[in-house]
């Protein structure tokens, strides 16, 4: 037997005796396991089904097809919690006290789009309707923390057991449908700093989401207002289906690409992708008065927070300071006399730049114009230490000088000047803010600029996730990195594109001196459903994957796409088989998916990889090589793409 352990037979005897039952858990609908938005965009929750402002009643019905599709449930089961989360990748420090909240489960025939307007009618609906609903409990919810995640955690939850009720369900039964009634009948306990985090909510259309609610802001109220888009639910429960533990598809770059010739660098964080730059990173100059490329070394110092002003130079949303340095600063591609921090995370190297859009779009960093306009905008050289969509007044309370403060410390004389940005205290934009209200998020970042061109990202406190999320398709929730912009001025090009890359793993690399060529790229397709505008689809059981590679370069005779269970973080770079400033993201067992022969400056994969079921937590990593090496090259791989990592899990 695979399991010869006295202990462990004796916990199956427990299991099939019956004496221990295996707690299952899924989520409602079963399409939202990791976001409310199938894009991984930004949305902005609901506050109308647990208010911060009073009291509230709500009815929630979902059909029973999220209980017996893909979730697998064959047969009744007993619901032992329902569970509520806040939206997408925002922090709450919770402590919300609801006090006497009541709480109805039952099934019913009622389904999605067919709640009347009268909680009793959906209670005892008119025949041939019929609906059977448990006993009334009665409890106390705390609101925990929200810890920003993607899925955000379940920070309500109704224990059904501790409150004596027995919520016995059926999917496959004669009232096929799950219906939930809540009654909160007082606003929270929310002394300050505290305020409610919107709940996650759903977004699809009504045969994707298959449930429909039903909200009224007044305790015990007879009516309300139905609503098309009901709060997303996490239920556990015991029997037949569901999850022991729930994966959530999900995918993040990683890897450096080369073969190009690009001066600019940068990581884009994915909505809700865990921040693991905490410790620093240090841009060195190759030369101090004219470089041409940076070395990027992970590692700087600790904030230093005597060097910030009296009072901030901006606490404006969507700010910027323009500030003379005072002497010259040399960055690869020019220098300048004048920078331009931005309340949004960034630092303009151009005078002339007046722009602070949010938005974290690689093409904006490497000096994209707008179409149509003569202004310059996005084409001036940029770092960005966290560009993001930042708050500078959500911490005041706790810190009147928080915001952005920008100062030049001259006591080292002439060729030793050092300027020091700092944005102090602040916070994401989806922060819960206002009178009496802190603390939800507090971060401090600091740049600091070297005359001798050096650069720092110091890192004080930070987002543990990256949750400034956006509404902007291709707009990363984070960006890092530093860029010269548009070459050759408005007139000129883009920088050429490094592509996305992990910064906390493949440091120490190079840039190079720019040659308008950008490194290959990967792309990850999936049918019926693409996804994910950031970085293409998610693999979860029924989706077919195919990979692209982009700026593949010009005479290229074969590439090859490779793929891997596993992957070499930082990747490999092995004399004669990687080209010098090249690596290989995968292992040196990956598999070769796909070869290419001649391709073009995008090589479009062909050979499809089917998602069955039962391979979740599986990840799959896919990079794309050139074997300039079997046609009389120094090294086999001659350039290759950054990588992707995609988790098998739910949708």
């Amino acid at each position: 037997m695979p399991h010869s352990h006295p202990l462990v037979a004796f916990a199956l005897a427990l299991a099939a005796s019956g004496l221990v039952a295996q707690t299952q858990q899924l989520t409602l609908p079963d399409n939202h396991y990791l976001s409310e938005n199938p894009s991984q965009l930004g949305n902005t929750g609901s506050g109308v089904w647990w208010r911060a402002a009073g009291p509230s009643r709500f009815q929630i019905v979902y059909n029973g097809s999220h209980f017996t599709g893909n979730s697998g449930v064959t047969g009744p089961i007993t619901i032992t919690k329902i569970k509520f989360r806040g939206e997408d990748a925002e922090t709450n420090l919770g402590g919300q006290v609801y006090n006497g909240v009541t709480v109805q489960v039952g099934s019913t025939t009622l389904a999605a789009g067919a709640l009347s307007t009268t909680f009793a009618a959906n209670l005892a609906p008119a025949a041939p309707s019929t609906t059977t609903m448990g006993a009334v409990g009665t409890t106390n919810v705390t609101v925990a923390p929200a810890a920003g995640t993607m899925p955000n955690n379940w920070n309500i939850e109704l224990d059904l057991v501790a409150m004596g009720i027995v919520a016995q369900f059926n999917p496959l039964g004669a009232e096929p449908n799950l219906l939930i009634d809540v009654n909160v009948p007082t606003a929270p306990a929310n002394a300050p700093p505290l305020g409610l985090i919107a709940m996650q909510n759903t977004t699809g259309t009504l045969a994707q989401i298959r449930g429909q609610g039903l909200t009224a802001t007044a305790a015990g109220a007879a009516t309300g207002t139905l609503n098309a888009n009901p709060l997303v639910i996490g239920v556990e429960f015991l029997g037949p289906g569901g999850y022991t533990t729930v994966v959530a598809a999900s995918n993040e770059f990683y890897g450096g690409a080369c073969g190009g010739s690009a001066s600019s660098f940068y990581q884009g964080f994915v909505n809700g992708q865990r921040f693991d730059l905490g410790a620093g990173l240090t841009l060195i100059p190759d030369n101090s008065s004219a470089p041409t490329t940076y070395t990027i070394t992970s590692g700087a110092p600790a904030p230093d927070l005597t060097k910030v002003n009296v009072s901030p130079n901006s606490i404006l949303d969507d700010g910027v300071v323009n500030f003379p340095l005072g002497f010259s600063f040399p960055f690869p591609g020019g220098a300048t006399t004048t920078i331009v921090p931005s309340t949004n995370g960034f630092v303009w190297l151009d005078g002339a730049m007046t722009d602070s859009a949010f938005a974290a779009v690689a093409a904006r960093l490497l000096g994209d114009p707008v179409t149509g306009t003569t202004a310059p905008l996005y084409s001036g050289g940029r770092l960005a230490i966290l560009w993001s969509d930042l708050n500078m007044q959500r911490n005041v309370g706790l810190n009147p000088n928080a915001g952005l403060h920008v100062l030049v410390d001259s006591t080292g004389g002439a060729g030793n000047n050092i300027c020091y940005v700092t944005w102090l205290d602040v916070a994401p934009f989806n922060i819960v803010g206002g009178t009496g209200v802190n603390g939800h998020a507090r971060w401090t970042l600091q740049m600091v600029l070297f005359e001798n061109g050096l650069v720092q990202y110091r890192y004080g406190s930070t987002p543990t996730y990256v949750g400034a999320s956006t509404v902007t398709v291709n707009c990363y929730a984070a960006m890092v990195g530093f860029s010269p912009g548009r070459i050759g001025g408005l007139a000129g090009v883009n920088a050429a594109d490094p592509q996305n890359r992990d910064l906390s793993l493949e440091a120490p690399f190079s840039t190079q001196p720019e040659g308008g060529v950008g490194n290959i790229g990967q792309v990850a397709l999936t049918t019926p459903n693409a996804g994910g505008a950031q970085y293409g689809g998610r693999l979860y059981p029924g989706q077919t994957a195919t990979w692209n590679a982009t700026n593949v370069p010009a005479g290229t005779l074969l590439g090859a796409q490779l793929i891997d269970l596993a992957s070499s973080r930082p990747g490999l770079q092995i004399p004669t088989i990687t080209a010098p400033g090249c690596m290989l993201s995968t292992t040196t067992g990956a598999t070769l998916w796909e070869l290419f022969v001649l391709p073009a400056s995008t090589a479009v994969g062909t050979v499809p990889l089917a998602v069955p079921p039962g391979f979740s937590g599986t990840t799959i990593h896919a990079q794309f090589v050139t074997l300039g090496g079997l046609f009389g090259a120094a090294d086999l791989i001659t350039s290759s793409s950054n990588a992707i990592v995609q988790v098998i899990g739910l949708n």
